[in-house]
């Protein structure tokens, strides 16, 4: 009697056995969940580590500031994200800005060039940012709880702005990470100017 009978007359096809062994949770996804809630506690204790009055630290005048790190990589999870979940296409930057999925970030501060914080208690200001990238990693988070393993390979011919043309789903995801640890060691380089020792790295990131 050969298999496929067999499965006929107890009742099961193959096609029934082969979906019973689909898993029905997301290890990537899972996986990367960990890595940013990780990601946002490290973050945040970077940026705890600067007393407030050297928020607005930058060794020259061409860099950005110690808060504008935080601010533009909040910014920056926000928007390849929101690409990602958003049904709506950004054919560039400028489109880009004006998509509904944008956190309200303190202050009309550049993003990309040299700039500062409105003047006010420096510890108001810390509290702004600090609550800014608290918002955005929890976008973050909470956006990749709605997404499957299944998805991650798609997005690749969604139109999108020139600099994430070809992007994956779970290449948007893996840029944003890596463009948080670019400017968060640019942070910590700041720490050590200034006499700081950086929160471990290590010790921050242990599932």
């Amino acid at each position: 009697m050969n298999r496929r009978l067999i499965l006929s007359l107890i009742g099961l096809s193959p096609l029934a056995l082969i979906s019973s062994k689909i898993p029905t949770h997301n290890p990537i996804i899972d996986i990367l969940i960990k890595r940013w809630k990780n990601s946002k506690e490290y973050t945040l204790a970077v940026l705890e580590a600067m007393p407030e009055d050297s928020l607005e630290f930058s060794p020259t005048k061409e860099q950005m500031s110690f808060a504008q790190h935080f601010l533009h990589l909040g910014y920056t999870n926000n928007s390849f994200i929101g690409i990602l979940v958003d049904s709506k296409t950004y054919p560039d930057y400028d489109a880009l800005k004006e998509a509904k999925f944008f956190i309200e970030r303190p202050d009309p501060i550049n993003l990309f060039q040299p700039d500062k914080l409105k003047k006010r208690d420096s510890k108001k200001n810390k509290e702004l940012v600090a609550d800014y990238v608290v918002d955005t990693f929890d976008y973050v988070i909470s956006s990749l709880n709605k997404v499957s393993d299944e998805v991650l390979s798609r997005g690749e011919n969604k139109e999108k702005p020139w600099y994430l043309e070809g992007h994956s789903n779970l290449d948007l995801i893996l840029r944003s990470e890596s463009h948080t640890a670019h400017h968060r060691a640019q942070a910590i380089s700041y720490l050590r100017m200034n006499g700081i020792r950086p929160p471990g790295y290590s010790k921050n990131n242990i599932f």
